[in-house]
């Protein structure tokens, strides 16, 4: 109810959208897509098969998402982002432009979820940081979100794991 579809849209067998969504111009969905209700994509996106956005998502132009991903409620992806074949990106996660996930790394900790996709970015449950900045303050923004010492250790082996993993360009 409510949607706004630009010219030349494509929407693949089976997609469901939300109330209130808007797609720009030449976007592409995939059979079996859902979007919840208000998602925004700009010119010329593709979404691969079976994609679900969770309400609120915004997507600059030109994003390209392969099979299967997941976009929780509140995303926001920059312009010519890419993201494979089943990338999960967590609630009100914030993508710059140009942005290219190939893959998606997730650890369920002690208190939050920790996701790395390849990019110099950590997300430690709604905060992301360069690997630098975690590697900075993670004392600091732990301390504010009153972890214990314990779990100030714990997140600061997964912020170093990670780091390592991107330093050493498997994921990329």
């Amino acid at each position: 109810y409510g949607c706004k579809l630009g010219n030349d849209c494509e929407l693949g067998d089976g997609c469901r959208l939300g109330n209130g969504c808007i797609l720009g111009d030449g976007c592409i969905l995939g059979d079996g897509c859902e979007l919840g209700y208000g998602c925004i994509l700009g010119d010329g996106c593709i979404l691969g098969d079976g994609c679900e956005l969770g309400y609120g998502c915004i997507l600059g132009y030109g994003c390209i998402l392969g099979d299967g991903c997941e976009l929780g409620y509140g995303c926001i992806l920059g312009n010519d982002c890419e993201l494979g074949d089943g990338c999960r990106l967590g609630y009100g996660c914030k993508l710059g432009n140009g942005c290219k996930v190939k893959h998606t790394l997730c650890i369920h900790a002690s208190r939050h979820t920790i996701t790395y996709w390849g990019c110099d970015a950590i997300q430690i449950g709604c905060k992301q940081y360069t690997i630098f900045e975690w590697l900075s303050h993670y004392e600091k923004i732990g301390r504010s979100e009153n972890y214990s010492e314990k779990e100030i250790a714990e997140y600061w082996m997964y912020i170093d794991l990670i780091k390592r993993i991107h330093e050493s360009g498997v994921l990329i």
